[in-house]
């Protein structure tokens, strides 16, 4: 599996979570850009438009939730696919998720072994 040609936005507060994401992605070729905050995110998305975001729900200030309303309200980056990503994992919040918008939810920890195949898979 490689994601040569793909540029990832990863919104993740936790440095330790987004150094394990960044690492498996960039393992398969994914070129990522980081943000610990949905403010950092968006002064990205002012200069970038990457394949697919990935985006904590909760981050400090702005939450994820927000976050993703900003995205699916700019028509220049509304088409851009977000996934959730959250150490707050239940069913209703996985459903809230995909309800909102997120095109896929995650829980945290993330499964190394499996996360690239089901990233893939969630944007087929």
């Amino acid at each position: 599996m490689v994601l040569k040609n793909w540029q990832v936005l990863l919104v993740e507060d936790e440095p330790d979570a987004q150094e394990v994401v960044s690492n498996i992605l960039e393992h398969y070729g994914a070129t990522v850009l980081s943000a610990y905050s949905a403010e950092e995110a968006l002064e990205i998305l002012n200069d970038q438009h990457p394949a697919v975001a990935l985006i904590d729900l909760a981050l400090p200030q702005m939450n994820g939730w927000d976050l993703l309303k900003i995205i699916q309200s700019n028509p220049g980056l509304a088409d851009i696919p977000a996934i959730a990503l959250t150490a707050y994992h239940s069913t209703s919040v996985a459903q809230a998720a995909i309800e909102a918008g997120f095109v896929a939810f995650f829980p945290k920890p993330i499964n190394a072994h499996t996360f690239v195949e089901d990233l893939t898979k969630s944007l087929a």
